[in-house]
């Protein structure tokens, strides 16, 4: 049987997950049944928070992100929850930073493991539509644009510059099975025009899809823009 381990961005939400009450938890469900499908965690968080103000919106995004990732663990290992709680639980209690918290609440918090994956809503949407965004070989993280000046000089190196060339560096920044990459394109202000015309045409598709899908009364996910 394969050991699971929890991952220390995970701690706080497991943290927050085995502490909160009933009262808190009852509220929770409720505010996640009557949520619209984000695929943003802290846009979901937001939307729920007036209805769940036990917990601050930082401490909602941490639960939100245990939770959905406890549906992909439930998708991984295609076992029976019960099985999948035994799993998460152990791995709980051998982590020794989450265990003295867990020892008092085992029953109470195993049960609210089966509560929340039969819960057949929103994060279950959440989960699968991350997974399925990011199904493929190479995943863009960021990027960034490095500008140069590079002067050129006549065959009399003793003079001045003859004139100025204007380089911009496209660095991409992407993540595959084997971790975080990235490399360089150089672009000239014909490549920046003919990019930028490239972009803004994906942009036009993104809308007249979520146009499309608003008429058929279907949810629309993406993530927010990014000034």
């Amino acid at each position: 049987m394969t050991e699971l381990q929890i991952p220390d961005e995970y701690k706080p939400g497991f943290n927050c997950l085995i502490s909160i009450d009933s009262h808190t938890e009852e509220k929770l469900l409720e505010a996640l049944r009557q949520s619209k499908p984000f695929l943003y965690l802290e846009d979901l968080a937001l939307s729920i928070a007036e209805n769940v103000n036990t917990l601050t919106v930082e401490e909602l995004v941490s639960l939100i992100q245990v939770l959905i990732s406890l549906y992909k663990v439930k998708n991984y290992f295609d076992g029976s929850i019960n099985e999948v709680v035994e799993r998460i639980s152990q791995a709980i209690q051998n982590d020794d930073e989450l265990t003295n918290v867990y020892d008092k609440k085992q029953q109470e918090f195993k049960q609210r493991l089966i509560t929340f994956l039969e819960f057949d809503g929103v994060l279950s949407i959440a989960s699968k539509a991350i997974e399925l965004m990011h199904d493929y070989e190479r995943i863009f993280k960021t990027s960034r644009v490095l500008t140069d000046m590079r002067p050129i000089f006549e065959s009399d190196l003793e003079k001045e510059p003859a004139c100025m060339a204007t380089v911009h560096m496209l660095k991409i920044e992407y993540e595959d099975l084997d971790g975080t990459h990235e490399f360089f394109v150089a672009l000239d202000s014909a490549d920046v025009k003919q990019l930028r015309k490239q972009l803004d045409r994906a942009e036009k598709k993104t809308k007249s899809i979520e146009l499309m899908l608003n008429q058929a009364n279907i949810p629309y996910l993406n993530y927010p823009s990014v000034e």
